[in-house]
């Protein structure tokens, strides 16, 4: 079944549907062409929208939801609305939507505390992410405490409300997103976790994951983010549906408690709290650290975020490495050989759980086989020569796969799914030479301008694509325009009513968010900034040193050697922290070695040196660091470090920064 936004069928059928959009004397905003209106009218001849059993399942065991739907957190911001997609319940899509991602947005909406089966409930509609309590034998045993601990609180506030008053006794993570862990302070204290009077669970790696996914690329994942899950732009029928995984995410107070018992086999089994687990380890799918569990007394089991409502990402649009199809089909694979045959009930971290073995089996065979058939058939056609565009275009789901509401692309797509898993095996580049070395943006737009006879030509040739309901290649022309001369106008006006058109046909959740907000920014909407998340004074040593090192820049750092000693948290161990080729190390100090000067400090004040937070000589004023030899030298290296921009540009071209600014303005 073709993607209608991806489909080369879908140019000749777009032609003739453009008379009344070809007369229109100004660009539409905020409204459907008649292009638009009738591709997404045909969902209706492919979907089976009279099937109500997600719906049913949805809304199975509902027991209670808040009086007040408004989360805030402790200064009175709103955090969270339950309600904030009541908009599309009980109405029909209307021509700025695609209708199966509206359907999609009607059951992520039901928000409240629901009975999965005896002893299992779960939170929906809190966050982005579903938070699950087991009933044990003292208390509650929590798994995925939500992204912020606001939610998560309110969630375990509900139960105890509804359900009687328990303590929690272990709080499961099953992966290293933050959207599963971040709210664990709202249901557990870090010192009980310290202390192992709660138990925290997890799989191995998912600390280093966690850290690490947030920490290298964290700038750009969080501004790419931004667009990702239309925070910029308002919930409403022509704005933001939700994510297609959950309806939005939380902006409360996030956070790691690190767990105290890691999982790391196949097999391995707990009893926490009166409850047996068995543990499936699924490394390498949704996320580089995951794991599945099953419960045997309650004949339940736990799929984490490997077989959901959704066709999953593969690549996710935020930015992250490439998963891979054939490890996650391998993975399901493996659950239905443990826990197949044995479960009742399946629920997972997204969306709502699915009751009697038959549907349990069905659902996970085919996410599996929807998983494995991209990565066999992108191979196939790779195999023949086909680059990853041609195959993005050419793939088609089979019906039997395609038709389950489940396997629709509301968060990944089938077309950036195969380009993702093309890149996993063969990379960026697609064999022609002429692909190898091409410009960059703001150059090929110069030069593709000038090609096209300037501005007012490529103005014309992009209006004509509009006009006749092609935007894909409207929006294609005319960013060259907008890349080579970024205060046109017209240019940004045309460029951002195609993105939009794209937006509203689209049926992932991600596709159309990232299209409007595109289209709302060239409009001039302010550019919302990455949320920081990093706490340079909470990081590992070496992780602390990786990421201060991809701050350095060479024009700054050029022709500069440094060598200082550091003495951190009273260690008798002594680094040497070495900068040479505008490039940082860490390493062991050699016994006699000469160093340009010697700190010794906290390890969480040294993390706030790097971080731009403190300069050294006040810290030694306050008698928390002591120096040996050149006095500046700390401070000489955070000068060749430079700041990131939370808001760069997505859609036009980066602004160039002065390299010489310095790090340190931010600390005065």
């Amino acid at each position: 079944m073709k993607n209608f936004l991806s489909s080369t069928a879908l140019s000749a059928t777009v032609f003739a549907f453009t008379a009344s959009v070809a007369s229109a004397a100004d660009l539409p905003e905020g409204k459907a062409t008649e292009t638009t209106r009738r591709i997404n009218q045909s969902y209706s001849k492919m979907l089976d929208f009279s099937n109500k059993e997600d719906f049913e399942f949805a809304q199975k065991g509902f027991i209670a939801t808040l009086d007040n739907p408004v989360i805030k957190n402790a200064e009175g911001k709103t955090v969270y609305n339950l309600n904030a997609f009541n908009f599309v319940k009980d109405t029909e899509a209307p021509d700025t939507a695609n209708p199966s991602l509206w359907r999609q947005s009607q059951l992520t909406r039901i928000n409240g505390l629901f009975k999965v089966t005896d002893k299992i409930y779960q939170i929906r509609g809190f966050d982005v992410s579903n938070m699950t309590l087991i009933e044990g034998k003292t208390g509650w045993i929590v798994i995925d405490p939500l992204i912020s601990s606001e939610t998560a609180a309110a969630g375990l506030k509900l139960a105890n409300e509804k359900l009687g008053q328990r303590p929690v006794k272990a709080v499961i993570y099953t992966h290293s997103h933050v959207d599963h862990f971040g709210g664990a302070a709202g249901v557990i204290t870090a010192e009980d976790a310290k202390s192992k009077k709660i138990q925290v669970i997890a799989p191995e790696g998912l600390v280093e994951e966690a850290v690490s996914e947030n920490l290298y690329a964290g700038n750009a994942m969080g501004r790419r983010a931004i667009y990702m899950y239309g925070a910029g732009i308002q919930n409403s029928s022509a704005g933001n549906l939700g994510t297609g995984l959950g309806p939005a995410t939380s902006l409360g107070t996030s956070g790691l408690i690190p767990p105290n018992k890691t999982i790391s086999k196949t097999g391995e089994k707990l009893t926490v709290d009166g409850i047996e687990i068995v543990f499936q380890m699924a490394p390498g799918t949704e996320a580089p650290s995951e794991m599945l569990f099953y419960f045997p007394q309650l004949k339940a089991l736990c799929l984490s975020e490997d077989a959901t409502s959704t066709m999953h990402n593969l690549y996710t649009l935020r930015g992250a490495k490439v998963r891979s199809p054939m490890v996650w089909a391998n993975a399901l694979t493996t659950t239905l050989d443990m826990f197949g045959s044995k479960a009742d009930v399946s629920f997972a971290s997204h969306h709502w759980p699915r009751w009697g073995n038959a549907k349990v089996i069905e659902h996970i065979t085919k996410q599996r086989d929807m998983y494995k058939f991209i990565n066999d058939q992108t191979l196939r056609l790779a195999n023949q020569g086909y680059d990853a565009e041609e195959i993005a275009e050419k793939m088609e789901l089979p019906d039997e796969l395609a038709k389950e509401f489940y396997n629709r692309g509301y968060y990944g797509s089938l077309s950036h799914n195969v380009k993702a898993t093309y890149q996993l095996y063969l990379g960026f580049y697609n064999a022609n030479p002429a692909t190898l070395h091409k410009h960059p943006r703001v150059e090929a737009g110069k030069r593709y301008v000038t090609a096209m006879g300037g501005a007012k030509k490529v103005l014309k040739i992009g209006r004509e694509a509009f006009d006749k309901g092609d935007y894909r290649w409207a929006a294609e022309v005319v960013n060259h325009l907008v890349y080579a001369e970024p205060t046109n106008k017209e240019a940004l006006r045309l460029q951002a009513a195609s993105l939009e058109q794209m937006g509203f046909q689209a049926e992932s959740g991600p596709w159309r968010d990232v299209y409007l907000s595109g289209a709302a920014e060239l409009r001039g909407a302010s550019k919302m900034p990455t949320m920081q998340f990093i706490d340079t004074r909470t990081l590992p040593l070496s992780m602390l040193i990786e990421y201060t090192g991809l701050h350095i820049n060479p024009e700054k750092a050029q022709g500069k050697k440094m060598k200082i000693g550091l003495s951190l948290n009273n260690s008798k161990e002594k680094q040497v922290l070495e900068l040479n080729n505008s490039v940082l190390n860490i390493r062991k100090m050699v016994p006699g070695e000469k160093v340009d000067a010697t700190y010794t400090m906290s390890s969480e004040d040294f993390g706030s040196i790097l971080g731009g937070m403190a300069r050294s000589d006040d810290l030694q004023r306050n008698d928390k660091l002591k120096s040996d030899g050149k006095t500046k030298a700390l401070d000489d290296l955070v000068a060749t470090l430079d700041t990131f921009d939370p808001a760069f540009n997505l859609v036009t071209p980066v602004e160039e920064k002065n390299s010489k600014e310095d790090r340190m303005a931010s600390a005065e």
